[in-house]
């Protein structure tokens, strides 16, 4: 079956045997396994992947200290955003999972993802997109992993408001265009990626920019969140996990809109807007809590917002054709053409992402959405800030 051998694979290659991290980039194997799982890639299709993706990766022994034994809750607080003792945080999770929540992991996401979600941003999402791939596949082992990450580099959205979303007006292509001209947001972060606070914090330049932002400029975040129309079932005071599916849902295909609409096409930062956010669709079933859920959904937009300010707010004015219903047959040309060869792991992921939501789509609305997003994924290559890779990948 299917599934045996995908369990195999995923607890084979985990960060017991890799580190989460490879010099200033991100062990991305889970994701990859499990999206090419769902684009229906074989077993030989997936392992060539692991195969040649693993050579980049080093080892846990060079990272994993003696001291790798379970701290307790209070020793967390501590390590919150520290960039330190991964292994004992992930000890702390996986142990948590058994003898805390005796082995329910959506009583282990119920307990403990609140308590992290305002630093979810964590090195471009990735401790988010972890825990999202993992518990898509089953894999509890890669939610604590993701659970650990996120603890181990954390960084905080700060707010001084408590008010609910809602009351809005603008489309969110419209509040990124105020943002594109905000010079006091984008100054909070030049002068803060310089800073001697930022620069000892964060060793990767990703984090360096949307920290400050996070820290310094939450209020300014927080205030172009709030000026975002949402869908109009959002009604706080009747809404239920439903409601919460389908906000969720709303916000994967703001993150495809952003995407596939700048003119820088493909951007590698603006695609972890959408893994992070439909990682964040898998995982807020578990949560149950509305008003959680709802802060998760609030962060997780300014954090987008802080996203797009960090690629240095590429213009969002790119025509999309929005009268397409792609067919089967079209699908299957683009999973095919997918798989064909090696591709970076990103665009699995998107294409992935853009697939499932096709599949789970009660209407067909916004098909064009997702199939035209894929098609940007396979055209053009990865693009970045500074025309090359940089930190945080």
């Amino acid at each position: 079956m299917a599934e045996q051998w995908l369990r195999r694979i995923l607890k084979e290659f985990t960060t017991a045997k890799f580190y989460p991290e490879y010099g200033f980039r991100i062990n991305h194997v889970t994701h990859g396994i499990v999206a090419l799982h769902h684009l229906g890639a074989t077993e030989e299709h997936v392992q060539g992947f692991v195969d040649a993706y693993i050579q980049r990766l080093e080892p846990m022994e060079k990272y994993a200290t003696k001291e790798t034994q379970i701290v307790n809750r209070e020793d967390t607080k501590a390590l919150l955003g520290s960039r330190c003792s991964y292994y004992q945080l992930l000890s702390f999770y996986e142990d948590a999972l058994q003898n805390t929540y005796h082995g329910d992991v959506d009583a282990l996401i119920r307990g403990e993802f609140p308590c992290l979600a305002d630093g979810m941003i964590a090195t471009a999402l990735h401790g988010l997109i972890q825990m999202g791939y993992g518990y898509s596949a089953g894999f509890d082992r890669g939610v604590c992993e993701g659970l650990a990450y996120i603890h181990f580099a954390y960084l905080p959205l700060t707010v001084s408001s408590s008010l609910p979303l809602g009351g809005g007006s603008m489309d969110i292509l419209s509040v990124l265009g105020e943002v594109r001209g905000d010079q006091n947001l984008k100054q909070i972060m030049e002068d803060g990626m310089i800073s001697e606070k930022w620069v000892e914090k964060a060793p990767i330049l990703f984090s360096r920019r949307v920290g400050p932002l996070l820290s310094d400029g939450g209020d300014i975040l927080d205030r172009y969140v709030r000026k975002i129309q949402l869908p109009k079932f959002f009604d706080p005071p009747s809404l239920d996990s439903v409601h919460i599916e389908q906000l969720a849902k709303w916000v994967v295909d703001c993150t495809l809109q952003v995407y596939i609409r700048a003119e820088r096409r493909n951007d590698f930062f603006l695609l972890h807007g959408v893994t992070g956010a439909w990682s964040l669709l898998k995982l807020l079933p578990a949560i149950e809590d509305v008003n959680q859920s709802l802060r998760a959904i609030h962060v997780f937009l300014c954090d987008l917002v802080a996203v797009y300010m960090s690629v240095d707010c590429p213009a969002l004015n790119l025509e999309v054709p929005q009268n397409e219903t792609p067919s089967a047959d079209e699908w299957k040309q683009i999973i095919d053409e997918t798989l064909e060869g090696d591709r970076d792991v990103h665009i699995y992921k998107l294409i992935q992402v853009c697939y499932d939501m096709y599949n789970e789509a009660e209407t067909k609305e916004n098909a064009w959405l997702y199939v035209h997003s894929a098609r940007v994924a396979l055209k053009y290559d990865l693009a970045f800030r500074t025309r090359k890779p940089v930190d945080g990948e």
